[in-house]
């Protein structure tokens, strides 16, 4: 297709270079490899000048093909320019109309054809009469404005804004699929943490039977023997039951699972006796600070069933926090058997399965449990999560 020519010839091509729909990618965003770059007006004009481009080799390559008279260079050139002259108008109409009809990819496909065709018709329009310009074919202009021409450009431009939109709407369709499916995962991850919330809940509001029996046992074991512990061992119980009914209601902070915990190895320590040493070690700023239920009290009891009870002369556990920017850390050490030693009886010692699995439906990936040995003896857990 060589210009100077017969202008039938010379506008078949032409239209279709850089056509570029406002869907939210550029033609060649179909091109894993042209993917690799985030959309911007920079890439989108570089990669409009490379849609161009592949389309003037393709309509070089056919004016070579069938008028042998014309070089390739020659034939190249006079493709190049008027693609860029094509495209780039085309490219600015789809900018434009994008501030100006925003919810236009809303609308339904007749609207959205009739938007494409219209705005790639204009550039086509603009683009002859700048390539005419820069080349000089005064008669370009003439035969542009004639029926023949006219109808020429409004077939070619049609035909080009249906095999856009026959790329780009099935990706479109694809792309509203897949939003649609994030967001029902969305909801099932918020319905998730919202059960596991309330279970945990439940959880820290249930004080386990056996616990319960085991220790209204020892007080009236007590009572004749040594009612001032028998005592003190009901008021502890009394502030563990209160604490548990509250748990249940209540919003969950580290101040209120420290009052668990407290009021339970206040009564360990009354049926242990000397075996066990314990101690708080929390700043008391930190204890309005939000904290999901049931996590530090089952630790805290697997440390002394598994650690301490066992072991003759008994030991201490230390429960620490610290804030550290958007991360709060809690720690229970104790001096017990140890995690290994746990493990070679066949018990994990912690329940860390459960409590790791509701880590991960709470906070995904941005939690952290981990246990390792306390020196010089006993176990070491170590807890991290996010703060909102």
């Amino acid at each position: 297709m060589n210009l100077p020519a017969p202008p039938v010839e010379s506008i078949a091509p032409r239209p279709s270079c850089a056509v570029e729909p406002s869907l939210g990618s550029h033609p060649l965003s179909l091109i894993p490899f042209f993917r690799r770059w985030q959309p911007s007006l920079l890439r989108d004009l570089i990669y409009t000048a490379i849609w161009n481009t592949l389309f003037a080799v393709a309509f070089t390559a056919l004016a070579v093909l069938f008028n042998d008279r014309i070089g390739i260079g020659e034939a190249f050139w006079i493709n190049f320019v008027f693609a860029q002259c094509i495209g780039y108008p085309i490219h600015l109409g789809y900018i434009i109309g994008d501030r100006l009809l925003p919810d236009i990819n809303q609308r339904g496909t007749i609207v959205r054809g009739a938007y494409y065709s219209g705005v790639a018709m204009a550039g086509v329009f603009v683009g002859f009469l700048l390539a005419s310009a820069l080349f000089g074919h005064g008669y370009l202009p003439t035969w542009l404005f004639s029926v023949r021409g006219a109808g020429s450009i409004v077939v070619v431009s049609l035909i080009i804004s249906g095999v856009l939109l026959l790329i780009f709407l099935p990706r479109e369709r694809a792309a509203r699929a897949e939003a649609a499916m994030a967001r029902e995962q969305a909801r099932v991850a918020a319905a998730e943490r919202a059960a596991t919330l309330a279970q945990m809940k439940l959880l820290e509001a249930q004080v386990e039977p056996h616990f319960l029996y085991n220790t209204l046992a020892h007080v009236v074991s007590l009572i004749d023997a040594e009612p001032a512990t028998a005592r003190r061992m009901l008021d502890r119980l009394i502030v563990l039951l209160r604490a548990t009914a509250s748990a249940a209601t209540g919003a969950a902070t580290l101040g209120g699972q420290l009052e668990l915990v407290r009021a339970y190895l206040d009564i360990i320590a009354l049926r242990m006796g000397p075996r066990l040493a314990w101690n708080v070690d929390v700043p008391t700023e930190l204890d309005a600070l939000p904290l999901p239920p049931a996590l530090l009290q089952p630790i805290v009891e697997n440390a002394v069933k598994h650690g301490l009870e066992p072991k003759l002369d008994g030991g201490s556990v230390t429960i620490g926090a610290r804030r550290e920017e958007r991360t709060l850390t809690l720690t229970v050490a104790d001096t017990g058997l140890g995690f290994r030693a746990m493990r070679g009886q066949g018990s994990t010692g912690l329940g860390l399965p459960n409590l790791r699995a509701r880590l991960a439906t709470l906070y995904g990936n941005a939690a952290r449990l981990t246990i390792e040995d306390n020196a010089p003896m006993g176990s070491r857990v170590t807890l991290v999560i996010p703060l909102p």
